[in-house]
């Protein structure tokens, strides 16, 4: 993490073009006081480059407060949340700007997580790692899952396949096989989840579409699974006799 804030330590002294010569950089610490509610801080921890909109800030926020937070005593103050993206927009107006403290490691970790899960190229840029490394571990422990689902042991698995997951949050082909997993488990409700996660990286998976429809099937949502395999039936046509065989299946169970 050393090497990541040192990397991270020079990234986006940025001002948004037009805006009230609100000037924002990494370490910033800018409060506002709120009605009833006290005093609220809040510390940059870095800026996007502008691209035709307000630029993000992503930022770490403190617990409200009653007294007006200091350079000084904001370091004391107990984190709300670690990392939350704002638009720079919105410290236009009312804001006040205390100081500028230098970002920490620690402090740094919620954002890394950030562009772990939202953009991960950015990431492996911003890490300093070899994409191909990553890839790698991720895929070894996807094969050591493999060997234990071809085993039978689909809850050993599962560990496996997380790991994969979490060391490339786009690996979609573990984050399905993990869902299949909960399936043989019987754990359809975690599975349906594990399965959206997959959608949502992945759109055009017909697996992990069909599949969804089939947890809410087993979970009694008939009329969720209705939609999704009528809807396979036309965004999957070179699969319309299994969305139509599970389709007329829910239909008989709705009548």
């Amino acid at each position: 993490m050393k090497d990541v804030f040192q990397k991270f330590a020079g990234w986006f002294s940025a001002r948004e073009p037009g805006a009230n010569d609100v000037v924002l950089k990494p370490g910033d610490i800018i409060i506002q006081h709120k009605d009833r509610k006290g005093w609220c801080a809040v510390k940059i921890l870095a800026i996007d480059p502008f691209d035709g909109h307000s630029p993000t800030a992503h930022c770490l926020t403190y617990d409200y407060t009653p007294q007006e937070p200091t350079l000084v005593t904001v370091s004391g103050l107990a984190v709300k949340v670690w990392h939350a993206p704002i638009s720079a927009g919105a410290f236009e107006h009312d804001w006040k700007h205390i100081g500028n403290q230098k970002v920490s490691p620690d402090e740094l970790g919620g954002f890394v997580e950030y562009l772990k899960l939202t953009d991960f190229p950015r990431y492996i840029e911003f890490t300093g790692q070899d994409v191909e490394q990553v890839i790698n571990r991720a895929n070894a422990h996807y094969h050591e899952a493999l060997i234990l689902h071809d085993q039978g042991k689909a809850a050993a698995a599962i560990p496996q396949y997380e790991k994969a997951i979490d060391v490339f949050p786009l690996f979609f082909e573990a984050i399905d096989n993990r869902a299949f997993a909960l399936m043989e488990l019987g754990l359809f409700d975690r599975a349906l989840s594990g399965f959206r996660e997959s959608l949502h990286v992945n759109p055009d998976g017909m697996a992990a579409f069909f599949s969804k429809g089939e947890c809410l099937l087993r979970l009694g949502s008939l009329r969720e699974a209705e939609q999704v395999f009528a809807a396979g039936l036309l965004k999957f046509p070179e699969h319309s006799e299994i969305f139509q065989n599970f389709l007329d299946e829910v239909r008989g169970l709705k009548n």
